[in-house]
């Protein structure tokens, strides 16, 4: 798999929860209502540039899908207000989803707020038994003012299967902001003994065994931290999510990879850098 960024033209893929080329009644009146059916509510995503939620799903990129938006990894389930993707990871952690309840934005003191949570409770009884946390990582686009301009052409009425948007996937923002949070959550998680799974993409992955030098598979049942990879498909005018696989880590693989990596900077050319700029600075001021 091809893991280099990709600052290439692309278009948004799914408009208020449709593939823009669907035009069914029920498109329509999601688009219409500025619905989101993945979580069964009004998109919650704003802008300042316009007046209407930012509800871009997904985009499409060299005939790839990359979910800009984490509700997109909330597809129904079988279960009424339970997404597909909690139901595979239920099963994978507790083997089942008997006396299972889900929370959502769970707040974690002095870490922001987790998610989702799947808890485990006593028959019948107001007690937790086991929990896990679940957290959704989507895409951070280079430029939101393209992701408008998309949306904005598209509500329109302009046909935008075939205009070029320059938006693209910050893949180092992605990464940046992903680790920051598998660290600082992974740690707590650790010290409390408990599993956690981290909802991604395949690339997000794939980028990480190429700049960590992550495994590229291998799950165990101690690692603190659980990736649960998804892909998308696309088929006519219908884009749908697939959970792919598991992969584990526990905080101190992820501390080496991120100590062994070879993009680090060297100091050498830091150093060569500096004194570019101090000569450029002195020259100056002697002129």
């Amino acid at each position: 798999m091809e893991v280099e960024d990709r600052f290439v033209t692309n278009s948004p893929a799914e408009i208020f929860g449709y593939h823009i080329g669907n035009i069914t009644t029920e498109a329509k009146e999601s688009r219409r209502k500025h619905w989101c059916p993945f979580v069964e509510s009004v998109c919650d995503r704003i802008s300042r540039s316009i007046t209407y939620p930012l509800g871009v799903c997904t985009i499409s990129q060299d005939s790839t899908i990359y979910a800009v938006c984490p509700h997109r990894f909330a597809g129904k389930g079988s279960f009424d207000g339970v997404p597909l993707v909690l139901e595979t990871i239920a099963l994978h952690y507790f083997g089942g989803q008997a006396d299972l309840v889900t929370f959502s934005d769970v707040k974690l003191p002095n870490y922001g707020t987790i998610d989702f949570v799947l808890a485990k409770h006593k028959p019948c009884i107001a007690e937790i038994d086991d929990f896990v946390p679940v957290e959704l990582r989507a895409f951070s686009p280079v430029s939101i003012a393209q992701l408008v301009r998309g949306i904005n052409d598209f509500m329109a009425g302009v046909d935008i299967s075939n205009q070029t948007y320059y938006n693209g996937i910050n893949i180092e923002r992605t990464i940046r902001m992903f680790l920051a949070q598998v660290f600082n959550k992974g740690i707590v998680y650790e010290t409390w003994s408990v599993k956690s799974y981290w909802v991604i993409q395949e690339y997000i992955y794939a980028n990480l065994v190429k700049r960590y030098g992550l495994k590229r598979e291998g799950y165990s049942a101690e690692h603190a931290s659980r990736f649960a990879l998804q892909e998308y498909s696309s088929e006519g005018n219908k884009i749908t999510l697939h959970a792919t696989r598991f992969v584990s880590v526990s905080v101190d693989e992820m501390y080496q990879a991120m100590r062994n990596n070879p993009g680090l900077p060297s100091r050498g050319q830091f150093v060569a850098t500096l004194n570019d700029k101090l000569k450029a600075r002195l020259s100056l001021k002697f002129e």
